[in-house]
């Protein structure tokens, strides 16, 4: 007879989804970025604050990266990074990686 109990100990536990975003928004202005940050948010994104190896802020030109965690899907991610992109008005590009999930014990 098989036990309906275990042993809590070799329990794995999957942690949530997690993804990683770069958007580019073309011929943005400090205006434009700053609603796009707020926009992603609301959406519970992080934004990566990118430092060059030179020290220096990034160009207001390159893409912008954030992070979001959570019950979410790849469409739904997806979807809220084109929302506040298309927000800004400018035309724009972005990619979003999924993470492999973790497992940890």
């Amino acid at each position: 007879m098989t036990s309906r109990f275990y042993n809590a100990q070799k329990v794995k536990k999957i942690t949530m989804a997690r993804y990683i975003t770069r958007v580019q928004l073309k011929d943005a202005v400090q205006r434009d970025l700053e609603l796009l940050d707020s926009e992603l948010q609301r959406e519970s994104f992080t934004r990566v604050k990118l430092i060059r190896s030179s020290g220096k802020e990034p160009d207001p030109a390159d893409p912008r990266e954030y992070n979001r965690q959570g019950n979410v899907s790849l469409q739904e991610v997806t979807a809220a990074v084109y929302k506040a992109a298309t927000l800004t008005g400018k035309k724009y590009s972005f990619t979003v990686m999924k993470e492999k999930g973790v497992i940890s014990a």
